[in-house]
This record gives structure tokens, sequence and C-alpha cells, in this order.
């Protein structure tokens, strides 16, 4: 019995040997070269070298696409006749266009025009503004909120002096006004058109009969 465990624990140690010597066998080798000169040309396969042929050029329609977006390289060019003070004194000249073969689009553009001067409270509270809004009105001086920091407009004047009696007012209530350039928001009408030579000459020729109207070049909208 006591022959037969010596053997047994002899063919473990010899299995755990072999298994030992088969892992250092099994790995793989690792050789050191010398760096390779930069002016060497590396061999690489046709499939290798296609490989990088289509990265190369996806990475520059990747660049054009950034600096260049779709749309972006032919704009599409329209002309503007205008302005019109109003939509009725356009619509002739839509049609007269139209019976031309001149199709048109209405587009109504708006700007900020200087009309005199505005009286201002400064910003403050939205629960304070009402309050002093509530104020002014009992003394009969009209206001009205603006923007997101709730400032009072105690109105638009054409005349300073006007605008100046309507700060006093508020000042004698103890509050702080100030006086500011007013501006009120105009609209004006235009007619678009898609950009051709004919029409261009038309244009300018209605432009030329009208000195109130002109033509202008613009991207399509």
């Amino acid at each position: 019995m006591r022959y037969v465990i010596l053997m047994l624990v002899a063919l473990n140690c010899a299995y755990f040997g072999w298994q030992v010597f088969l892992n250092e066998t099994a790995r793989p080798v690792e050789r050191s070269f010398p760096p390779v000169p930069p002016d060497v040309r590396l061999l690489v396969t046709l499939e290798e070298n296609a490989a990088r042929e289509s990265r190369a050029e996806i990475r520059e329609i990747e660049d054009l696409t950034r600096t260049q977006p779709p749309g972006a390289i032919v704009p599409l060019r329209c002309m503007a006749l205008g302005p019109f003070p109003a939509e009725a004194e356009l619509q002739p000249f839509e049609k007269r266009l139209d019976g031309l073969g001149l199709a048109a689009r209405p587009q109504v553009r708006y700007q900020q025009e200087r009309v005199g001067y505005t009286v201002l409270m400064p910003p403050m509270e939205y629960g304070e503004a009402l309050q002093v809004k509530r104020r002014l009105e009992k003394q009969n001086i009209t206001t009205g909120v603006i923007g997101e920091d709730n400032v009072l407009s105690l109105g638009v004047f054409r005349e300073k002096s006007l605008a100046e009696k309507a700060l006093a007012r508020a000042q004698a209530l103890g509050l702080e006004p100030h006086l500011e350039p007013g501006y009120a928001r105009r609209s004006t009408y235009w007619l678009v058109f898609h950009g051709a030579d004919k029409q261009d000459a038309v244009l300018a020729g209605l432009a030329r009969k009208n000195s109130a109207l002109r033509v202008e070049a613009m991207a399509c909208p």
C-alpha cells in the first residue's frame, strides 16, 4: 500500500511538470527589432493600401462637410423688390409681375425705427414691478412691462419735452426713471423672386420708375 501511494505522488509530480513545460513552450516569442528609418517605404498588401486610401477619402469628405455644409457651396440666389410700407401697396406689383411670368412670394421684414424718446424704470423683481405699476396708474400714468427684467415703460414720446414731463411726474413720486431714445418695430413688405437674368432687368426697371423701391440680392429663404 505504501508503494502504491508513493507511485501516485510521483505520477502527479510528473504530470504537473509536463503541464508547466507545455505552458512555457506555448507562449509567443517576443522579439525586439531596431526602429525603421523614416525614409524607408513599408511594404503593404493591396487590401491594406485600399483601406488606407478609403480612410483618407472619408477624412477629406468630413473636413469638407465641416467647413462647407451641404447647400453652402452653391447658395440659391434670390432677388427682392421693396420696401412696400403696406401689403395693399405690394399687391398691384405682384399681379403685374405675375402677368410677365415672374412669380413672387411676399415677405414681411421687421426693423427697429427711432421714433422719439421713452421713459423707463430700472429693472426690478416682478412683484415690485406690479406695485410700482399700480402706483403709477393711480396717477393716470400709463405703463407697460418690457422684457425679462420687468422694466416698466412710461410711454414713447415723439417730442422730448413730453418725455421730460412724464419723467418729472414719476420722479415726484419718489421713483428713479430715466430717459432713453425710443424705438418702435416697423413692418415692411417685399416681393422675393428666384434669381434669373430676365427678372433682374425687369425689377431694375421697376425700381428706376419708383424711387421708393430698390432691388436687393439675397440668399433664398
